[in-house]
Parts: structure tokens; sequence; C-alpha cells
């Protein structure tokens, strides 16, 4: 975990990235807020951040059309969520399940924290996202 104690009782707490935005609720409702804003804007299609990377090189990075992939994702259409971004449902599950932890009050939110928690340090979903997120960017440039 990110500058704070290990609380799940787990040999370490670097896997566990949805369960500290739960525990870290003001953290996690500042991001979650921060995000649905951009994420209607970009529903009305206003483009606030457009990639660095894209603009500099031409290259798309591993991230590009995270965005709209996850408004297809909210439209049914799965042909243009594959298209735009494959990664698209798996932050959108990401952000669910933060928002559901969010907004458990206080025993039933630490509770789900710690069940997350073990199950992040189990699978270690994190690591294998960003090893098949890099590897996804990596093959957008071929």
């Amino acid at each position: 975990m990110i500058g704070r104690a290990n609380t799940t009782n787990t040999p370490d707490g670097r896997w566990e990235l949805a369960a500290y935005l739960v525990r870290e609720r003001k953290l996690g409702l500042a991001m979650l807020g921060g995000g649905l804003v951009y994420f209607a804007l970009a529903s009305r299609g206003v483009d606030l951040m457009p990639c660095p990377l894209l603009k500099v090189t031409g290259l798309p990075c591993p991230g590009c059309g995270m965005t709209r992939s996850c408004l297809a994702l909210l439209r049914g259409d799965w042909a243009e969520v594959w298209h735009l971004n494959p990664f698209g449902p798996v932050f959108a599950v990401f952000w669910a399940v933060v928002a559901v932890g969010v907004v458990l009050p206080p025993p039933w939110g630490d509770r789900f924290a710690t069940r997350l928690g073990r199950f992040e340090q189990r699978t270690r979903w994190a690591g294998w996202v960003a090893g098949g997120l890099a590897i996804y960017g990596l093959t957008r440039w071929i």
C-alpha cells in the first residue's frame, strides 16, 4: 500500500490498489468524482486530455481509447469496445468496485476493503493488467 501500514495481515500490501482507495475513502471519492466529471464531459464530446505520447510521437499509448471504450461499453457496443481499447471493461469494473466500497457504511466498507485486499493479494490482478497493457501498447505500434 502507498504510504500506509499494511492492515490486511498479508505479507505486503503492494498489490492492493482498489482496497487502498476504499480504505482511503476521501481519496477514493475524489478520484471517482473527478473521473465521473471527466467521463461526463467526454460523453459530450469535450476532449480535455489529449494523449501526450500520441501528440509527440504519433503512436498511441496503452491507455489511448480507454474513455471511448468505456462509453461504448455503456452503449453495449462490444465490437467498438474491443476496437478502441479492450481494457476498457477491466477499468470500468475496477471503478465500479471502488465506488461500491466507498459508499458502504464504515463497518461494511472496512470488511469489504479487507476482503478486496485479500483478493488483490491472491490474484495480483494489478500486475497482470499492467503487463497486459504493456504488451497491448507495444502491439498497437506494429
